[in-house]
């Protein structure tokens, strides 16, 4: 009852009702995620949602695994619970995508991302249950026992209830943690709130400018001339008159008598070098995040010998260290610590290559010609069903079987020579 009251979500199985203590019920406000200069969130930005879109959807389409560990080996852990959670749905309302996706757009935009965890009655996971950024608080408590430092999250629910889950309930997520102030380490940091504020307020500022001129079309601005000079009150009264009659109404024809002239004040695009400001800003901004920009439709750098290598610089120095953050997170905070020893997590990366058939089938070609893989699991990667006598491994000369090919080398290996 209490996840349904605090998150809104139906459960199908028991959450913990463990709280600290009822003094730390107080009815704290949520967080305000106003916009920055008045101008909007940074996210409302078109290039700031096309390069989150573009690592989000990357991050997310890469099948997340749980591996366990056997000898020199691994394999996946499909009877683990953690399994099914991973790979295709945290909870009763989401897949695995959709899951992933939204905590790659929160920690980018906001740098946390924050689900509160299920288990089942044997005390193992069972479920993720993603919480609205704004209604975390995350915050410092000493534990009584070990008198250490231990981090407690107070959630605030829709109806106005409060609860607070320890840091084995919640899985936390953060983006380059604030290390300052009283609130060392709780929270992830914004890339734009903390770090390049002025620059996401510089793009906001020239998209607003750009909106408002095709907002005000052909208003009129600029001046008035007449022969006669104009007292003070006089030329108040005609400038609340011409205000009136043509202010804000776009196509309006402005009639002057008395030998009145208009001066128009204005500016072209070009003059005002809007188109550059705006590519400048859209390379600014990939550039914070690490985007390719021929994967936000910028393809002014791109060419057809190129662009294979812009995906894999792409991978490498964008979407790995993501991928590699989120190991480790879920490793910390989704395995028991009994278990690390011997699971790990991982992601296949092989999904990358589907699109260039050409290169996944000589990876796969080369794969099992020099006994990294065989004939069966190559075909299980193509979804090809398995075939008898495809379960051994293959060497490259003749591609004979590897304990065939050792059979016919011993009998010609030679001693040392005797007199």
């Amino acid at each position: 009852m209490k996840l349904q009251k605090l998150t809104g979500w139906m459960k199908r199985s028991s959450a913990s009702d463990r709280e600290i203590n009822a003094l730390r019920w107080q009815n704290w406000p949520t967080i305000s995620l106003g916009g920055l200069a008045g101008d909007g969130p940074p996210i409302s930005h078109h290039t700031v949602y096309s390069c989150i879109n573009v690592i989000a959807e990357g991050c997310a389409m890469l099948p997340f695994l749980l591996y366990r560990r056997q000898n020199d080996s691994r394999v996946i852990a499909l009877d683990h619970p953690l399994h099914d959670i991973l790979q295709f749905s945290p909870n009763p309302h989401m897949t695995a995508f959709q899951y992933f996706q939204l905590l790659m757009f929160e920690k980018l935009n906001y740098g946390d991302h924050f689900a509160l965890k299920v288990f089942d009655d044997r005390g193992r996971l069972r479920e993720l249950y993603p919480i609205e950024y704004s209604r975390v608080l995350p915050y410092w408590y000493m534990e009584k026992e070990t008198g250490l430092r231990r981090r407690a999250y107070r959630v605030s629910g829709f109806s106005g209830l409060q609860s607070v889950f320890l840091e084995d309930e919640i899985f936390h997520v953060q983006f380059k943690p604030v290390l300052s102030g009283d609130n060392h380490g709780l929270r992830g940091a914004s890339v734009w709130q903390q770090y390049q504020q002025g620059t996401i307020d510089s793009a906001l500022t020239a998209e607003k400018f750009v909106a408002d001129g095709f907002q005000n079309g052909v208003n009129m601005s600029g001046h008035i001339s007449v022969d006669a000079p104009l007292k003070a009150e006089e030329s108040d009264k005609l400038r609340e008159q011409i205000k009136k009659s043509y202010g804000g109404r776009n196509g309006a024809i402005g009639v002057f008598g008395y030998g009145a002239k208009f001066y128009a004040h204005s500016q072209t695009s070009k003059d005002g070098q809007i188109l550059e400001t705006r590519q400048f800003d859209r390379s600014v901004i990939a550039g914070i995040l690490r985007v390719s920009a021929h994967l936000i439709n910028d393809l002014s750098k791109a060419t057809f010998s190129n662009v294979e290598h812009l995906d894999l610089a792409h991978f490498k120095h964008c979407l790995l260290p993501h991928l590699i953050d989120l190991r480790q997170t879920a490793r910390k905070d989704l395995l028991a610590e009994s278990e690390r020893s011997a699971f790990e997590f991982d992601h296949d990366e092989t999904v990358l290559l589907r699109g260039d058939q050409k290169s996944f089938a000589e990876v796969l070609e080369k794969a099992v010609q020099n006994a990294r893989m065989t004939p069966n699991e190559a075909r299980k990667a193509t979804g090809l069903p398995p075939k008898e006598g495809g379960d051994q491994l293959f060497i490259n000369s003749a591609s004979i079987p590897l304990d065939v090919a050792a059979k016919q080398t011993a009998p010609n290996q030679k001693g040392p020579a005797s007199e």
